[in-house]
């Protein structure tokens, strides 16, 4: 009898054990500050340390690959096309107070310019009123074709029927919005926030080795940063070890919200690693405060577009160590090669055409300038438009 009871207490054992092995017990997991048993199928596949460790393996791998200069502009892959030279583009700018919003009408006037069109700008500035009354003056102006920087549809849903009417394309970019062609844009430039802000999120892993804790600020104006905070909340959510808080401002009032929003995180969240802004001149913002916390060897600065003032701090290696961004002129051109394939009946796949990104960290920031597009991207564009 007593060998029998000895024999069911170790076969109890060993199952318990087995159990345990497997993911039996009631472990749990944090994850983007929330905490939860982990499921039947997370116990199948292995532990929770080893999920962590193959998300931070993509995480690196994504970093690594993400600070290399792109080679190839996307453009490659429609072959080449004929711009209607002579034709009026109008463009309707995000605000030209924003550096990053300057160099895209640089951008998209220096490709035009190599294509042969005539061009034509307005500043939409903050205020939808501005935004309708460039619409309505580009429909007057009767160009080949209409492009709208950064601004969703529905703030100038009269000017785009007048569009419409007109027989006008028009052509978004960076607006964040898929193309409409029967109603809205006609093709998108820079479908790409989600996706630029996943690179960011994937460096803000790497560097920390799967453990930080971020808050995310995000702008209301432009629908871009939205979508930038919906990347960095997918990636950091993976994070087993990552915390994330998500705060909304407007950019038209950013210089005098920002600040005080800024403090008031920094004193709420004493463990806080990271600030995330976008649009990218917030950075700046986010540095100056962290500096008067005196928080600035606790809190790094992860921000977007590539603007000088926050590319200088990166050099100087004070608090911005991260800046992700699309070729801040390449995408200019991209806007003046879907226009000339729309235009010439040559549409592309689901008729977005896309910018290449880079990641700048302190290690591989430009010694001046920024990151304008992949290697010799004018001279492939102009192959690619007979004009080289």
């Amino acid at each position: 009898m007593k060998s029998k009871l000895f024999l069911s207490i170790a076969l109890a054992l060993i199952a318990a054990a087995l159990l345990s092995a497997c993911g039996g017990s009631d472990s749990s997991t944090s994850s983007g500050g929330s905490t939860e048993a982990a499921t039947g199928e997370e116990a199948a596949g292995g532990s929770d340390a080893a999920g962590g460790d193959a998300a931070l393996t993509a995480a690196k791998e994504s970093a690594a690959a993400s600070e290399q200069v792109p080679t190839e502009i996307e453009a490659n892959e429609f072959g080449p096309v004929t711009p209607q030279k002579g034709a009026l583009l109008y463009f309707i700018g995000c605000d030209q107070s924003i550096p990053g919003c300057v160099a895209q009408v640089h951008g998209f006037e220096e490709g035009a310019k190599a294509a042969g069109y005539e061009t034509k700008v307005c500043d939409a500035k903050f205020e939808i009123a501005n935004f309708q009354n460039c619409m309505n003056q580009a429909v007057q102006a009767k160009p080949a074709a209409i492009v709208n920087n950064a601004r969703p549809q529905s703030d100038a849903p009269e000017a785009y029927k007048k569009a419409h009417d007109a027989e006008i394309p028009v052509i978004g970019q960076f607006t964040a919005e898929q193309p409409e062609p029967k109603e809205g844009n006609a093709g998108e430039v820079g479908y790409v926030c989600e996706h630029e802000a996943e690179l960011l999120a994937n460096q803000i892993v790497a560097q920390s080795n799967g453990e930080a804790n971020v808050a995310i600020f995000a702008d209301t104006v432009y629908q871009c940063n939205q979508q930038r905070a919906k990347g960095l909340e997918n990636v950091l959510s993976e994070c087993t070890g990552c915390t994330v808080s998500v705060e909304q401002f407007s950019a038209a009032t950013a210089q005098t919200d920002l600040p005080p929003l800024f403090q008031s995180t920094i004193q709420g969240n004493p463990d806080l690693e990271w600030i995330v802004s976008a649009p990218g001149f917030a950075g700046s913002l986010a540095a100056a405060s962290i500096r008067e916390a005196g928080k600035s060897e606790e809190i790094s600065v992860g921000t977007f577009d590539g603007e000088e003032p926050e590319l200088e701090l990166l050099r100087q290696k004070e608090i911005v160590k991260l800046d992700v961004l699309s070729g801040i002129y390449e995408n200019g051109w991209c806007v003046v090669d879907l226009i000339s394939r729309l235009l010439a009946g040559e549409p592309v796949p689901n008729n977005i055409e896309n910018p290449t990104q880079q990641a700048l960290t302190q290690e591989n920031v430009p010694a001046e300038g920024s990151f304008e597009g992949a290697e010799g991207y004018e001279e492939q564009f102009k192959k690619l438009w007979g004009v080289s």
